[in-house]
C-alpha cells in the first residue's frame, strides 16, 4: 500500500473508517419511523472500489461491498471484540492452535442456488492459498495453512503447520469471505469484477470500477449477522453507490436530495451537517493502527533509537488534530487505537515534549545547530528527512505542513517530497527517511502484521528486523487467551515505543452524513454499513 494511501483511507469512512466504538449510535436512523420495505438507496462514495473481491483487496472501499455480498465464517462485536457466531454455529481449537473445528449452519445456500457447506469452506481457504499474495491479507491470516479436513458435511476443521491464535478473529473478515465453490475457479481478474456468486443479503447488479456499483436485494435471504436486528431480506431493494470524490459536492448532494447517504463528511463540515434540520451525522472509531510516522529502518539517519523517539516528542498532537482536522479525530495516546482490543494508554511516553525532544538529539550526537537551524553531528551532517508521498489529499498536506513547523523547532528539516505516484516496491526499498501507514484490524495482531519484519508488503521493519519484537509478535500466535494475548502485546507496544519505531499522531474518526428519511442505519466493528438493516420511509 502506498505511503499516502494510508492517510487518504485514514481521512475516509469506507476507505478507512469511523469512530466511537463500531456500531453507530442507536438514534443514527434519523426520523424515518418504523422499517418499510422498498425503494432503492442512493449512496455516495469518497472513492469507489476498483475490485469488488474483498478476498483480493484489504482496502475498506472493497471490504464494504464485500460485507454486502458475501457472509463469514463468524462475526465480531462491536462494543466488545468478542468473537460471535455466524455461518458457523460454533467451534473448537486445539490445545496446540493448530486446528480449528467448525461446525455450520444447515440452512444456508449461495447466490447461484448451491448449497453452503464444509466442501465449500474448504474450497474456499484452498483458493486463497492458491491466490496467494493476489489476496494478501487473507493469505497472511492463513500462514502455515497445511488443509481443510471435511469432518462431515457440516463440520470443517481447518489445520495449520504451526499455532496460529489469529486465525479465528480471522474469519470474521471480508478477507475470508465464503464464495460458491463453482465461483472459485474463475479468473481473478473477473472475480474482481464481480463474478461470483456468495451468501450474502444483496447480489451484484452492475459494477464500473471506481465509479460506481449497484447491488440488488436477494429476496431469500435469511441468515443474517448476529449484530443485524433484520434477520431477513434487506428493506430496500436495491442500492446504488457512486463515487463523488470531492467533500463538499458530496454533502451537497445529500442535502439538496440527490443521494440519501454520504461517507466521509469533512471534519470542517460535520458541525454544519449535523446542524441541518432533516439530516444526521453518524460516527465511529476505527479499531487499526493509530496513524503515526514510521521511521524507515533503512534510513542512515534514524539508526539511533533516541532520534527516532525525538521525532515522536517533537510532535504536537493537539495542534494538529485542532488545525487540520476541526478537533474530530482524537490525539493518539498508543500505538493501536483506544478501540481496538488491546489498545494500551502510552499518553505518558506519546506526548508533546520539545525539550526531551532536544535532550534526545543532542545525546545521539545531533548536537550543533547550523545557520540555517536545522541540527548537524560531528561530521557536519544535517539532520533532514524526506517523507515521499502521494499528492491529491489537501488535510494529508497540511498535517505534513504543521508536522514540518514542528520539527523545525528543533532543528529538525522535514523535506515533503509529493508524488503523482507512489513507487511498487517493497517496504525495505521505499524512498525518503519517513512514511506513514495504518491498517485495520480489530485484533492485537495487526502489531504483527505492521511492526514485525515477516512480510515485504505490510511489515514495517522488512529487511531490519527487530528479534526481540519478533519473538514477541510470534508469541501472539501460540495462545487464544485473551488476557495471555493482551499482556504480548502490551509488551510489543512498549517496544514500539521505546524503540522509536512509530511515532503515532491520531486516532481516524469517520462520519457518515444521511437524510432523516434513513432508517436502521448501522456499522459494524469496522464501520461499514450493514445495508440489509437500512430502510427509507415513504
Amino acid at each position: 500500500m502506498p505511503t499516502t494511501a494510508a492517510l487518504a483511507l485514514s481521512l475516509s469512512v469506507l476507505l478507512g473508517a469511523c469512530g466511537g466504538g463500531g456500531a453507530a449510535s442507536d438514534d443514527a436512523g434519523g426520523s424515518a419511523g418504523e422499517p418499510t420495505d422498498g425503494g432503492t438507496l442512493r449512496y455516495a462514495f469518497n472513492a469507489a472500489p476498483d475490485c469488488v473481491d474483498s478476498r483480493q483487496r484489504p482496502q475498506l472501499n472493497s471490504r464494504f461491498i464485500g460485507r454486502q455480498l458475501a457472509d463469514t465464517l463468524t462475526e465480531q462485536d462491536p462494543e466488545t471484540g468478542e468473537i460471535l457466531p455466524w455461518l458457523a454455529t460454533s467451534w473448537e481449537v486445539s490445545d496446540d492452535v493448530t486446528r480449528f473445528t467448525f461446525h455450520l449452519r444447515d440452512d444456508v445456500t449461495f447466490s447461484d442456488g448451491e448449497p453452503f457447506d464444509a466442501e465449500a469452506v474448504k474450497a474456499n481457504f484452498d483458493a486463497i492459498i492458491e491466490l496467494g499474495v493476489q489476496a494478501p491479507q487473507g493469505y497472511s491470516f492463513l500462514s502455515g495453512y497445511q488443509e481443510t479436513v471435511v469432518e462431515d458435511a457440516q463440520t470443517a476443521t481447518v489445520v495449520f503447520e504451526e499455532p496460529n491464535a489469529q486465525f479465528l478473529q480471522a474469519t470474521a473478515t471480508q478477507s475470508l469471505v465464503q464464495l460458491s465453490p463453482a465461483s472459485l475457479g474463475n479468473d481473478p481478474a473477473d472475480l474482481c469484477l464481480g463474478d461470483f456468486a456468495a451468501s450474502g443479503p444483496f447480489t451484484l447488479d452492475e459494477f464500473t470500477p471506481e465509479n460506481s456499483v449497484r447491488l440488488v436485494r436477494r429476496d431469500d435471504y435469511a441468515w443474517a449477522s448476529p449484530l443485524a436486528e433484520n434477520q431477513g431480506a434487506a428493506h430496500v431493494e436495491a442500492v446504488e453507490l457512486d463515487a463523488i470524490p470531492e467533500g463538499s459536492v458530496r454533502q451537497g448532494s445529500l442535502t439538496s436530495g440527490q443521494v440519501d447517504l454520504i461517507e466521509a463528511v469533512q471534519p470542517a463540515t460535520q458541525a454544519q451537517l449535523a446542524d441541518t434540520p432533516g439530516f444526521t451525522v453518524a460516527t465511529s472509531a476505527l479499531p487499526a493502527i493509530a496513524i503515526p510516522y514510521i521511521p524507515l529502518p533503512h534510513s542512515p539517519k534514524l539508526q539511533d533509537a533516541d532520534t527516532r523517539r525525538a521525532l515522536g516528542l517533537a510532535i504536537d498532537r493537539d495542534a494538529i488534530v485542532g488545525a487540520v482536522y476541526n478537533g474530530v479525530n482524537t490525539t493518539a495516546t498508543g500505538v493501536l487505537t483506544t478501540s481496538n482490543p488491546g489498545y494500551v494508554d502510552q499518553s505518558d511516553e506519546i506526548r508533546y515534549d520539545p525539550e526531551a525532544a532536544a535532550e534526545l538529539l543532542d545525546r545521539a550526537g545531533w548536537d550543533t545547530i547550523g545557520d540555517d537551524g536545522v541540527r548537524r553531528n560531528a561530521d557536519g551532517e544535517r539532520l533532514s528527512l524526506t517523507i515521499t508521498y502521494e499528492s491529491g489529499d489537501p488535510l494529508a498536506e497540511q498535517q505534513h505542513q504543521l508536522v514540518q513547523q514542528q520539527w523545525a523547532e528543533v532543528g529538525i528539516e522535514l523535506v515533503l517530497d509529493p508524488v503523482a505516484t507512489f513507487p511498487d516496491v517493497n517496504i525495505d526499498e521505499y524512498p525518503g527517511d519517513i512514511t506513514t501507514w495504518s491498517q485495520t484490524r480489530a485484533d492485537v495482531d495487526v502489531l504483527r502484521l505492521v511492526y514485525s519484519s515477516f512480510d515485504p508488503a505490510y511489515s514495517m521493519r522488512y529487511g531490519n528486523p527487530d528479534e526481540e519484537l519478533n519473538e514477541l509478535l510470534s508469541a501472539l500466535q501460540t495462545t487464544v487467551d485473551p488476557e495471555e494475548r493482551g499482556e504480548i502485546a502490551a509488551q510489543a507496544q512498549r517496544r514500539i515505543i521505546e524503540q522509536g519505531y512509530a511515532a503515532p499522531v491520531y486516532d481516524r474518526v469517520s462520519a457518515y452524513g444521511f437524510s432523516d428519511r434513513v432508517g436502521g442505519f448501522r456499522t459494524d466493528l469496522e464501520a461499514k454499513p450493514l445495508l440489509n438493516e437500512v430502510w427509507l420511509a415513504s
